[in-house]
C-alpha cells in the first residue's frame, strides 16, 4: 500500500503525464491507427531556412517518449532522431542542425487541413476555417477548437487564409473579428520571437503579407458595411509588423499610407490616420539614436507636408458653419488624430516643416481652445469626453511639448496661457471633463516650472487665482467621486493611489500644479494654501456636515508638503514650513479614533497616516497599529483596504536600511490583523471577487514575513485559509497580482512554520499536496508554476533534514512526469521545473543515477540550451547536474553537452548567452569534487585539440568585465582554482596562463563575497510581475553551500588566490614566476599587490 502522501502524488504524476502532449492535427494522424498514434515534431534548419516537420509513428502505447536523442555530426552524415521505438533520420548540409524536439499523441481522427494545402482561394477550407472560430465561441468546444487554432497558426500560409476570412463578407461580422484577432496575435507572437522553439513567420511569407496587409485594410474599410472593431485589429496588426519591419524591410509602408491622405472616404482615412498613429506613438517614449532619427526623417519626408495640408483642411472644414452636421464627428475624429500624429512626428524634434509652419499653426490651434459646435459637446449626462474636449486635449498636449522643448520658436505662449485659462473658467465638475482639465493643468504646470515665465505668475493676485480658480476646485470631492467610492471601490482606489495609470484625475493635476508652483514660489503659495487649509477646518468643526471641507484639506495639505516620495518607501522630504506631525496629532489622529466619522474622511486620515508614515517615529506607529487593526474590520470595502495598504506599508518601513519593526513589535497583532485580512477576502463567493482585492493579500503577505517563526503557533489555520482562498480562485483566475501574494503567502508560511523539522515537512506536504494534485490535474497555467515552487521548497526542506540523501516515494512518483518534453513547451513552467529539478538532484543525485534520469535531465538541457529565451536556465540546470553528479557520471556526456554550447555561441550568440557561458565557465572550474578543474581542459580540448586555449582567450576573457555582481565572485573563484590547481594550465596550457590571470587580477578589486543575509521584504518589492513567470521571493532557495563559492574559497577571493598561489608555487616550484613575468603590466602589479598583501613568497 502506498502512503497517503504518495497516493497523492501519483494522481499528480498521472495528471502531468496526461498533460504532456502535442495535439497533433487529425490530417496527420494514420487513418489505420488513428485511436494510437504518437508522433514526434522538430524543427531543423536546412541550408539555412527553417523547417517544420512532423513525423507521424504508430506505437502500441499511449505513453509519451523522453526527448528525441541526437546521434550524429552537425555537419556530414546522417542525424537520426530516436523517439519511443521510431527513427527518422536526414543527410545534413553545414547549415543543419535540429533546434527544437517536441513530442506528443492524439487519440481518433477528425476533419482538418492539410499542412501544405492551406489555400485562401479554397472555399472549403475558409468555410472549415470559419466553423473553427464559431465553435471557439461555444463554451463546450472551445478548449478543442482553440487547440487546433493554436497548431494550425505555427503551419506556413495559416495567415492568408485567416486574411482571406477576414475578408468574406458572407461570414459572420464575430467570425472575420476572431480571425482578424488570431491573425494579430501571429503578428505579435510569431512574427519574431527570442526563442528559437518557436516557429516564426518565414521571410517570403512576411514579404506577400507586408503587400496585402494596407490593401486590406482599405478594402475593409471601402466595404458596404464597415466593421470599425475589424478595422482595428488590422490596424494594429499592421503597427505591430512596423514595429519590427519598418523602415528597413518595409519602406515602402509610409509610401502607401501617405497615398490614402487625399481620399474622400472617412473610413479609409480615419483607419490610415489611426493605424499612421499607433505605428509613430513609439517614439515619444524612445530613446535618441541615429537609426531612430533616420526613421523620423524618411517619415517626415514624405508625410510632413501632406499631413500640415490636411490639418489645415481639416481644420477649415470644421469651423466652417456650412460644413453638413452629419459629416463633424468624422472631422472631428480626424482633426484629433492628427493632432496627435503631430505630437508624434514632434516628440524627438522640431520637424522643419512645422517650425516653418508655427506661424499658421499656432493661432489654428489656439482657435480650438474657443471653438464651439453644438454636435460635437455631447450630451451633459455623459461620462465619456465629447470630440470637441478630446481635439482641445490634444491641443494641450502639444502645447505642454512645445512650451517644454521648443520655447525659443514659440513667442505665443503667453497667448496659449491665456487661452488655456480662459478654456478652464468654461468646465464645470462633471466628469466628463476630467481629461481637458487635467491636460489644461498640465500644461500650466509645465510652463510654471520653466522658470523663465515667472513674471507671468509671480504676482499675489494671480497665484491667490490659481488657488481659488484652479487649485481648490479640483482637489474637492464632487458627488461623482462619492458615487465611484460607493459602487466602484476599487477603481476610485486605482485612480486615488496608484502612480503611472494612464487615467487623467483632476486630483492629480492639481496636486502636480501646487508642486510646480511651489519650486518657485513656495513662501507665497504655503501661506496661501494654510489660509484655506484652517479656513476648510474651521468650516468642518463648525459644521460636521461639512465633512468634504476637511477632506480638502487634508488633500491640499498633502501637495504642499510632500516633496519627495514615493509609492514604495514613502515621503522622503516635506515643506519646511509645515509641522505634518503636529497637523497629524491635531487634526488627523481623531478621525482614525472616532467611530462617528464620514467613511470619505475616514480614508482620507488614513491616507495621511499612510503618505507620511516617515514622519512618524517607531513609537507613534506602533500607537496607532491598533487603530488601523480596527479599520480593517470596517464594513465599507475602501476604509478596509487603506487599512490594509498602510499596515503593509508601515510594516515595511526601513530606517538606515534596516527593517523598523521586529518580530517581537508585530507579534502582538499578528492574529487579529490576518483574521481581519481573511474574513474581508472571504466574505465574498466568487473567485473573481475574492481575487480583486490584491491589497489585502499582501498585507497578508507582510505580517508573515514580518513575524516570521511567530506565526508557526496559528499556521494550520493560516494554511486552512490558503488553501480554501486557492481552490476558490483557481475556478477562474483573474488578478495576477493577487495570485503571487497568495503564494508568496503560503511560501512564507512554509518557510517559516513548514520546514523547521522532518515532522513539519511532513506536516505541511500532507497539507498542501491534495490541492496541489487539483491545480495540476486541472492544468491552471497560471498556478502551476508556483506550485512548482513551493514543491521545490518543500523538497529542499527534506535536503535539510535527511542526510541520507533518500527521494520520498511521493516525490519519486512525481519525477517521470517532470522529464516528459511537452511540460516542458509552457514557458512559464520553465524556471520553475529547473528549480524543482535542482532540488531533487540536491536531495538525491543517486537516484538519478540508478534510476537512469541523467539522460533526460540532459535531453531538457539541450532544449533549454538552444533557446534565446531559456538558455540561462540550461546552464542552471547543468551547473546542477555538474555539482551534485560524480564526475565519472558526466564525462561521458559532457563532449556533447559542450558541444551543444559551442554550437549556440558560432551560430545564435547573444551577449546574454556570452555572459552566461563566461558564468557557467567559471563554475564548472569550481565544481568541488577532485576530477575538476582539470576535467575542464580535457573536456574542451576532446571536441577539438586547442579548443580550450581559443575559448579562453577569445570568450571568457573578454567576457568576464561584463558579468553581473553576483555572478563575479562564483565565476573569479572558479578560475582562480583552474590557475592554481589544473596541472595542465600550469604546463600544456601554460600559453594562455598570463592571459586569464590578467582577466582574473584586473575584477579581484571588484568583486566581493554575496552578502548571506537576504532581505525578503525588499527583493519582494523590488522585482516585478511578469505575464508567465514570477519567482517566489519567499521561496527563494537556502544559500547552498555548494554552490556558494564563499563556502570553500572564503569571504576574500584577493586571499584565496593569494593562497592558491602559494600551493601551487609549492607543488611546481619555478613555474610560477615566468608566468607573472608575461602578464600585462597592470594586471601583474595587481598580482604582486595581491601576493604582498598576504604574505606569499613564489618560488
Amino acid at each position: 500500500m502506498l502512503a497517503e502522501g504518495e497516493q497523492t502524488f501519483g494522481i499528480m504524476a498521472s495528471a502531468l503525464a496526461w498533460r504532456s502532449r502535442l495535439v497533433v492535427p487529425s490530417a496527420l494522424v494514420l487513418p489505420d491507427r488513428a485511436e494510437q498514434t504518437i508522433t514526434t515534431r522538430f524543427v531543423c534548419r536546412y541550408d539555412g531556412v527553417i523547417v517544420s516537420t512532423i513525423i507521424g509513428r504508430n506505437f502500441p502505447t499511449l505513453v509519451p517518449p523522453y526527448f528525441c536523442t541526437i546521434h550524429g555530426a552537425l555537419a556530414g552524415g546522417a542525424i537520426i532522431l530516436e523517439s519511443g521505438g521510431g527513427k527518422e533520420s536526414f543527410a545534413p548540409s553545414t547549415n543543419n542542425h535540429v533546434i527544437c524536439v517536441g513530442v506528443g499523441w492524439r487519440r481518433g481522427g477528425g476533419d482538418n487541413f492539410s499542412v501544405d494545402g492551406m489555400d485562401p482561394t479554397d472555399p472549403q477550407q475558409l468555410a472549415t476555417l470559419a466553423s473553427l472560430f464559431q465553435q471557439t465561441l461555444n463554451p463546450a468546444e472551445r478548449k478543442g477548437a482553440e487547440e487546433q487554432l493554436a497548431q494550425l497558426q505555427t503551419q506556413p500560409r495559416f495567415a492568408f487564409l485567416l486574411l482571406a476570412l477576414v475578408q468574406n463578407e458572407s461570414t459572420s461580422t464575430a467570425i472575420r473579428l476572431a480571425a482578424a484577432i488570431q491573425f494579430k496575435n501571429i503578428c505579435k507572437m510569431r512574427w519574431v520571437s527570442d526563442d528559437d522553439d518557436e516557429v516564426t513567420v518565414s521571410p517570403e511569407e512576411k514579404a506577400m503579407i507586408r503587400s496585402q496587409l494596407v490593401p486590406v485594410q482599405v478594402a475593409l474599410a471601402n466595404a458596404q458595411t464597415v466593421s470599425q472593431a475589424i478595422l482595428a485589429q488590422v490596424g494594429e496588426s499592421i503597427a505591430l509588423v512596423a514595429t519590427n519591419d519598418f523602415p528597413d524591410a518595409w519602406p515602402e509602408l509610409i509610401d502607401e499610407l501617405v497615398a490614402q491622405l487625399g481620399t474622400e472616404n472617412y473610413h479609409v482615412l480615419l483607419a490610415v490616420l489611426a493605424t499612421s498613429h499607433a505605428i509613430f506613438k513609439r517614439w515619444r517614449h524612445m530613446f535618441r539614436s541615429d537609426a531612430l532619427y533616420s526613421e523620423i526623417n524618411l517619415v517626415l519626408s514624405k508625410m510632413a507636408e501632406p499631413l500640415l495640408t490636411l490639418l489645415q483642411r481639416v481644420h477649415a472644414m470644421l469651423l466652417d458653419p456650412a460644413t453638413p452636421s452629419a459629416t463633424m464627428a468624422p472631422l472631428a475624429t480626424c482633426l484629433m488624430l492628427l493632432l496627435q500624429l503631430f505630437y508624434d512626428l514632434s516628440a524627438q524634434d522640431l520637424p522643419p516643416q512645422f517650425e516653418d509652419a508655427i506661424p499658421v499653426l499656432s493661432p489654428m490651434f489656439t482657435s480650438l481652445l474657443s471653438f464651439q459646435r453644438p454636435e460635437l459637446v455631447g450630451d451633459e449626462e455623459d461620462v465619456a469626453p465629447s470630440p470637441l474636449d478630446k481635439i482641445r486635449s490634444s491641443v494641450c498636449e502639444i502645447f505642454e511639448l512645445y512650451a517644454k522643448r521648443y520655447l525659443d520658436v514659440l513667442p505665443q505662449l503667453p497667448t496659449f496661457v491665456q487661452a488655456v485659462w480662459d478654456m478652464l473658467g468654461t468646465y464645470g465638475p462633471a466628469e466628463k471633463y476630467d481629461v481637458i482639465v487635467s491636460k489644461a493643468i498640465g500644461f500650466l504646470a509645465a510652463v510654471v516650472r520653466m522658470g523663465n515665465q515667472r513674471d507671468l505668475f509671480a504676482a499675489n493676485e494671480t497665484l491667490e487665482q490659481f488657488c481659488t480658480k484652479i487649485i481648490l476646485p479640483n482637489i474637492e470631492l464632487r458627488d461623482v467621486d462619492e458615487e465611484m467610492f460607493e459602487d466602484n471601490p476599487m477603481e476610485f482606489i486605482r485612480r486615488d493611489l496608484e502612480q503611472g495609470i494612464e487615467i487623467d484625475t483632476r486630483r492629480r493635476a492639481a496636486t502636480e500644479f501646487v508642486r510646480a508652483l511651489l519650486e518657485h514660489f513656495a513662501l507665497q503659495i504655503t501661506a496661501i494654501a494654510s489660509r484655506h487649509i484652517h479656513a476648510y477646518l474651521a468650516a468642518y468643526a463648525a459644521d460636521a456636515s461639512a465633512w468634504r471641507r476637511k477632506d480638502a484639506a487634508l488633500y491640499l495639505l498633502t501637495a504642499v508638503a510632500a516633496q519627495g516620495s514615493s509609492m514604495q518607501h514613502g515621503v522622503s522630504a516635506t515643506n519646511a514650513h509645515v509641522d505634518v506631525v503636529q497637523f497629524f496629532s491635531e487634526h488627523v489622529l481623531q478621525d482614525l479614533e472616532r467611530g462617528d466619522v464620514p467613511p470619505m474622511l475616514q480614508v482620507a486620515a488614513i491616507k495621511f497616516l499612510y503618505t507620511f508614515r516617515n514622519q512618524l517615529t517607531k513609537e507613534q506607529l506602533l500607537a496607532v497599529l491598533p487603530l488601523l487593526v480596527h479599520h480593517l474590520g470596517a464594513a465599507h470595502y475602501v476604509t478596509s483596504t487603506y487599512a490594509a495598504i498602510t499596515i503593509e506599508r508601515v510594516l515595511f518601513s526601513r530606517r538606515d536600511g534596516q527593517r523598523l519593526f521586529t518580530e517581537a513589535d508585530v507579534a502582538p497583532h499578528a492574529q487579529p490583523i490576518l483574521e481581519a485580512l481573511f474574513a474581508a477576502v472571504e466574505r465574498h463567493d466568487t473567485p473573481e471577487k475574492v481575487a480583486e482585492n490584491d491589497h489585502m493579500m499582501k498585507c497578508a503577505m507582510r505580517v508573515v514575513l514580518t513575524v516570521r517563526g511567530g506565526v508557526a503557533p496559528s499556521a494550520d489555520v493560516l494554511v486552512t485559509h490558503l488553501v480554501q482562498i486557492l481552490q476558490l480562485t483557481a475556478r477562474n483566475v483573474s488578478n495576477p497580482r493577487f495570485t503571487q501574494f497568495l503564494f508568496e503567502t503560503l511560501s512564507a508560511v512554509v518557510r517559516f512554520a513548514g520546514s523547521g523539522s522532518a515532522a513539519e515537512v511532513h506536516a505541511m506536504e500532507e497539507r498542501l499536496f491534495p490541492v496541489f494534485t487539483e491545480v495540476l490535474q486541472a492544468d491552471i497555467a497560471e498556478y502551476v508554476p508556483y506550485v512548482f515552487q513551493v514543491l521545490a521548497q518543500l523538497l529542499e526542506a527534506h535536503a535539510a533534514h535527511d542526510k541520507q540523501r533518500v527521494l520520498p516515494g511521493s516525490y519519486a512518483s512525481l519525477l517521470p512526469p517532470l522529464l516528459m518534453p511537452a511540460l516542458w513547451e509552457q514557458k512559464g513552467n520553465v524556471p520553475a521545473l529547473v528549480r524543482l529539478l535542482k532540488a531533487y538532484l540536491a536531495q538525491a543525485p543517486g537516484y538519478f543515477v540508478e534510476q537512469a534520469r541523467v539522460e533526460p535531465c540532459l535531453g531538457i538541457y539541450q532544449k533549454l540550451i538552444s533557446s534565446r529565451l531559456n538558455d540561462v536556465f540550461g546552464f542552471d540546470l547543468l551547473r546542477a547536474l555538474l555539482r551534485v553528479l560524480p564526475a565519472e557520471v558526466m564525462a561521458p556526456y559532457l563532449q556533447a553537452v559542450l558541444t551543444l554550447m559551442l554550437v549556440r555561441l558560432q551560430a545564435s550568440k547573444t551577449e546574454k548567452f556570452s555572459q552566461q557561458f563566461c558564468a557557467f565557465f567559471g563554475a564548472f572550474c569550481g565544481v568541488q569534487q577532485p576530477a575538476y578543474p582539470e576535467q575542464v581542459v580535457a573536456s574542451f580540448e576532446s571536441i577539438q585539440p586547442g579548443l580550450f586555449a581559443q575559448i579562453v582567450e577569445n570568450v571568457v576573457v573578454p567576457d568576464l568585465p561584463k558579468l553581473t555582481a553576483a555572478q563575479r565572485f562564483g565565476t573569479v573563484a572558479g578560475l582562480v582554482r583552474l590557475l592554481t590547481e589544473s596541472d595542465a594550465m600550469l604546463t600544456t596550457q601554460a600559453g594562455v596562463w598570463p592571459t586569464l590571470a590578467a582577466g582574473v587580477a584586473r575584477l579581484l578589486m571588484q568583486t566581493t563575497a554575496p552578502d548571506a543575509a537576504r532581505d525578503d521584504d525588499a527583493e519582494l518589492d523590488e522585482q516585478g510581475f511578469q505575464a508567465s513567470f514570477t519567482q517566489l521571493a519567499a521561496a527563494a532557495p537556502p544559500r547552498d553551500t555548494d554552490d556558494n563559492a564563499a563556502a570553500w574559497a572564503g569571504a576574500d577571493v584577493a586571499a584565496y588566490f593569494a593562497r592558491q598561489l602559494a600551493a601551487a608555487s609549492a607543488r611546481r616550484p619555478g613555474t610560477l614566476p615566468p608566468l607573472l613575468e608575461r602578464m600585462p603590466a597592470d594586471a601583474a602589479e595587481v598580482m604582486r599587490q595581491v601576493v604582498a598583501q598576504h604574505g606569499v613568497v613564489l618560488s
